[in-house]
């Protein structure tokens, strides 16, 4: 396949490439819009988890705020004195499920005019609930954020986690309120506290089920961590701190939106979990902190991409079972196509004979070879058809150089006048425009009369039939002129009442003859129609030889041709042409003409005729400079020069 793909696969991939482009940009438009309708699905999840998480938190929070209101309530009403409020603690952590501790810690010597710190304290512990003394000089609890933020906002207040006074290992969040004289409603007289152990908190947020790998947290108003999975964070990371570790802008702008809106969903930097997630989180106006829900975005989106992987198989699948099919449906087209590209190679390299495929489809492709077919036997008749005419020109072209031989044989090659002891300098030559002319040229000695006949001829039309009108005349006018040469024009009437008998072609012949009388150098010209020729005198001189007028040979019978008799001297010379000398044209089709032939034979006249003759031939040839010759050319050169026996030669 000289490396290129075959038709049935490339219609094949083109369908596969279209079908899959369609196919993937749908399943990814598909794709972000499911994706969009889960996350506005999920983000309705976890804000329902969020809220749940909250009001569960919020649930712990407000009964602890409410049994720290109940006493603070009895304490300013003045029911509970201060050496009984153990019973009252102890009571208050063992009846609540949220408070695992509480106290009442009193202004310095409010309680006791003898004690600084009155705080008691009552907990509860693996072994039931244990009792202290809050105050002293290694706990002024009068500096902590629980004591002096609600005296001096004279409301509940929830500080964030801090290590228990009974054990530092255990953190607590507490809340307290204070409480007032009951003479005096404006005179603080002490805080209340209520303490909520963080394992307990983390325990209730962990309760939160969110998807397999989803969870809760708890953050404090800086961002805090008050509970995570990662527990070596709880009370040593936030959102901030762990934005300047980890290098994390991003974490400090979600600190940021956690701190400034009261919910709302974000997307989580991965460096958080080390994946994409999405956050949700929820103020808690209570203790102004936040609780978050992270779901990561692989759970978010796995029935998605669960569902998309399966659609991924079975296009895959979808895709080679088309791919097949559609190269066993262009193979089934294809195949014809290839039988009939075969033949049309075969066709293209000569073999007409070789026979297309049989398609009986009806189809285009049996339209296609059936135009093939018709092709090809009409390429097979018309090389036959070439071939035979090829073969018939050639014979016509064999035939014709026979036929130039022929005539080129009837002219005659050279003059004989050794037996006559006078120099006559004659040379001719013709040049046909095709293979065979209609030009002649003749001369032949008259011996009996001591003469030499010549002459030049052009017949009307070219190709065989001039060449055989030429021929025709040529031997009429030697015929005639050997019986009796003394009357050039009655030679001339004689031919034409000849040429004229069965003339049905209206062919015509122009004839100019001359008997040169070889001792006395008087001749005797008639003309027919013929150019007149020029004559160049011994001393020089040179001119047209005007002739008498007489009508070409063929065209009227009984014409008379009158003679002109013209004596030469000694080196007297005589110049005979055909109109294809004056007419020959150059590319332009300007004509050569008889001023340049009259300007050239002035310098040529001297020379002996051959070269007279070459010079005549090699100007027209210059002059066309590689035109096309329209016309036989026939030039002939005569010299008359008695005695003169190298002139002969």
């Amino acid at each position: 396949m000289n490396g290129r793909k075959s038709l049935a696969v490339r219609l094949a991939l083109v369908t596969l490439l279209t079908t899959g482009s369609i196919f993937f940009i749908s399943s990814g438009a598909l794709y972000l819009m499911v994706r969009d309708i889960m996350l506005e699905h999920a983000e309705d999840q976890a804000r329902e988890l969020t809220h749940a998480t909250a009001n569960r938190i919020r649930s712990s929070l407000n009964e602890v705020a409410g049994s720290a209101q109940g006493l603070a309530s009895a304490l300013n009403s003045g029911q509970i004195r201060p050496d009984g409020l153990f019973p009252v603690l102890d009571n208050v952590t063992l009846q609540s499920d949220a408070v695992q501790g509480a106290a009442v810690t009193y202004e310095p010597y409010a309680a006791d005019p003898d004690e600084r710190y009155y705080g008691p304290f009552s907990y509860e512990t693996l072994n039931g609930i244990a009792r202290m003394h809050l105050g002293g000089d290694d706990f002024d609890y009068f500096t902590r954020d629980w004591y002096q933020i609600p005296a001096l906002t004279r409301s509940g207040f929830w500080t964030e986690p801090f290590p228990s006074a009974a054990d530092p290992n255990r953190l607590i969040t507490t809340y307290s309120r204070p409480f007032f004289d009951p003479d005096d409603a404006e005179a603080l007289r002490g805080i209340v506290t209520m303490d909520i152990e963080l394992p307990a908190l983390t325990a209730r947020v962990d309760e939160v089920e969110i998807f397999d790998s989803g969870f809760a947290f708890l953050v404090s108003p800086r961002t805090r961590f008050i509970t995570y999975p990662q527990r070596d964070w709880i009370m040593r990371e936030s959102l901030f701190s762990l934005a300047e570790t980890l290098g994390e802008p991003e974490l400090r702008e979600l600190g940021r939106r956690i701190q400034q809106t009261d919910e709302g969903f974000s997307r989580v930097p991965e460096a958080l979990l080390e994946e994409p997630a999405r956050l949700y989180h929820v103020r808690l106006p209570e203790a102004n902190w936040a609780v978050g829900v992270i779901i990561p975005e692989r759970e978010l989106f796995g029935d998605i991409l669960r569902v998309m992987h399966w659609v991924l198989i079975i296009a895959a699948i979808g895709f080679f079972i088309l791919l097949g099919t559609i190269i066993g449906i262009s193979r089934g087209i294809t195949r014809p196509l290839k039988g009939l590209a075969s033949s049309a190679g075969e066709i293209a390299r000569g073999n007409l004979d070789r026979p297309l495929p049989p398609i009986r489809t009806g189809d285009e492709v049996g339209q296609l070879a059936h135009s093939l077919d018709e092709m090809r036997l009409s390429l097979k008749d018309y090389i036959n058809d070439l071939t035979a005419t090829t073969a018939a020109k050639e014979r016509m072209e064999s035939e014709l150089k026979i036929a130039r031989n022929i005539q080129m044989s009837f002219l005659p090659k050279r003059l004989d006048l050794s037996d006559l002891d006078v120099g006559i300098d004659l040379a001719a030559r013709l040049i046909p425009a095709k293979e065979v002319g209609g030009d002649l040229y003749d001369f032949f000695p008259l011996r009996e009369h001591n003469a030499l006949f010549f002459a030049v001829g052009d017949v009307s039309d070219k190709g065989v039939p001039a060449a055989l009108f030429m021929a025709v005349t040529k031997t009429l006018v030697k015929g005639i002129a050997e019986q009796d040469p003394r009357d050039p024009g009655e030679i001339l009437t004689r031919v034409n009442n000849e040429l004229c008998l069965n003339n049905d072609n209206g062919m015509f012949v122009t004839y100019l003859c001359g008997v040169l009388d070889l001792g006395t150098g008087e001749v005797r010209f008639a003309n027919a129609g013929h150019n007149p020729p020029l004559i160049h005198r011994a001393d020089g001189t040179y001119d047209w030889l005007k002739l008498p007028p007489g009508l070409v040979l063929g065209a009227m019978e009984d014409m008379e041709y009158p003679v002109q008799t013209v004596r030469l001297a000694p080196g007297d010379a005589l110049l005979l042409y055909t109109d294809g000398v004056t007419e020959a044209a150059d590319g332009e089709q300007k004509l050569y003409d008889e001023d340049r032939l009259f300007a050239l034979y002035g310098e040529i006249a001297s020379q002996p005729a051959r070269q007279q003759v070459d010079a005549v031939l090699e100007s027209v040839e210059r002059f066309a400079d590689g035109a096309t010759q329209a016309d036989d050319i026939t030039v002939l050169a005569l010299r008359y020069c008695p005695g003169d026996g190298e002139c002969a030669r």
